[in-house]
């Protein structure tokens, strides 16, 4: 355990203390009296003799003490190597908490709810029961000191993970809790609409457009020519013309929009250019521009067979909704299989501040002033 100052500029707050010594600091000269005789007889060896002297003396030291204290108040004092390491217990929001009291033996641990905040129990009614279980995990193992033994308690079927099984710092043990679940809603994500600008060797590129939307069974295409500005924002546009990109892409782009190039299409000379999807022979299919103005994607080739075997694929449809719409992450999974793993770093502790027992300390001085400063016998000698 060691002391630490936050911010130790706050100790220019000391040169407060000459205002004290200066209020109660007694201005009294010692002066000798001398009978006049003569000016020609007066000695000038005895001269007037001032003395440093402080009028009451303990109301100077309690209002030095408080400014002292109002100084480190300032200067943030802090204590590491303090460890609360009395075990955690932290169920999931829609456990049943009776069943969970008997499956934790641990009568001395403090039971908290694996939700944001990590609040007590006893103290909070239920949060809902959907939490980002992982995310949570990750959290409560990077605020518990090192030494904290830590149990979790989660129902038979988990919903809210990652991609991946959690890695915590510590061991955790992982209590299981059978008990009733919903049962989860299929996901369904509607199928990318698209709406295509093109020239006349663009458009011979269309049919293979027309047949990916029959194949994703969506909406087909809103075709016009390279002259027709686009007029969903919402959609995903296409541009298969070896003109320009319109003037108000970029502010289109910036707002979220996605862009789908011809292989004419001009790249800026700065932009960087990432492969996104290569066919089975390695052949680059998509890649994606990235400039200051925003990101885009752009065919390798035109969209003829010659050029672009791919299209002919039976996989073709499939790999471009992976390129332009991601599938969702897994989120459900059975408890026993998603007990983490340990290997993560340590974490390290943030230092706990004493502002409070100072505030405290404040606060009764400053009463303790204003009793000696309020004192019938100081009114007195006044």
């Amino acid at each position: 355990m060691s002391l630490l100052w936050l911010f130790p500029a706050g100790f220019i707050a000391l040169t407060a203390l000459l205002l004290p010594l200066l209020i109660h600091l007694a201005r009294r000269s010692e002066q000798r009296i001398i009978d006049f005789a003569a000016l020609r007889w007066l000695s000038a060896r005895p001269r007037p003799r001032r003395r440093i002297r402080f009028d009451e003396w303990p109301l100077l030291v309690l209002r030095l003490l408080l400014l002292a204290l109002l100084a480190m108040l300032l200067a943030r004092p802090a204590l590491t190597g303090v460890a609360d390491t009395q075990p955690r217990v932290a169920v999931l929001p829609g456990v049943d908490l009776a069943a969970a009291r008997r499956a934790v033996a641990d009568v001395d641990a403090q039971w908290l709810w694996l939700a944001p905040g990590f609040p007590r129990i006893d103290k909070t009614a239920a949060p809902p029961a959907a939490q980002p279980v992982s995310s949570l995990l990750r959290a409560l193992d990077a605020s518990l000191p090192a030494d904290t033994a830590l149990t979790v308690v989660v129902p038979s079927v988990l919903d809210g993970l990652d991609a991946q099984r959690p890695q915590l710092s510590r061991a955790v043990h992982w209590q299981v809790v059978e008990q009733p679940t919903a049962t989860a809603k299929p996901v369904t994500i509607a199928p990318p609409a698209m709406q295509v600008r093109h020239d006349e060797a663009g458009k011979q590129g269309l049919r293979y457009l027309n047949a990916v939307a029959s194949a994703w069974n969506g909406p087909r295409p809103q075709a016009a020519n390279d002259s027709s500005a686009f007029s969903d924002d919402d959609k995903l546009h296409v541009w298969l013309s070896a003109k320009p990109l319109p003037a108000d892409t970029a502010a289109w782009l910036q707002r979220g929009g996605r862009l789908l190039v011809d292989a004419r299409t001009q790249v800026p000379i700065d932009a960087q250019r990432t492969p996104l999807w290569r066919d089975a022979n390695g052949s680059l299919v998509i890649e994606q521009i990235s400039t200051a103005q925003g990101h885009w994607l752009r065919w390798a080739a035109p969209l003829q067979p010659a050029g672009l075997p791919a299209l002919l694929d039976a996989d073709f449809p499939s790999g471009l909704r992976a390129v332009l719409q991601a599938a969702p992450t897994p989120r459900r999974a059975l408890a026993a299989r998603m007990q983490p793993e340990t290997g993560a770093a340590t974490y390290p502790q943030a230092a706990t501040e004493l502002s409070h027992w100072l505030l405290l300390a404040i606060a009764l001085l400053f009463l303790l002033e204003r009793w000696l400063a309020s004192a019938p016998r100081r009114r007195s000698r006044q």
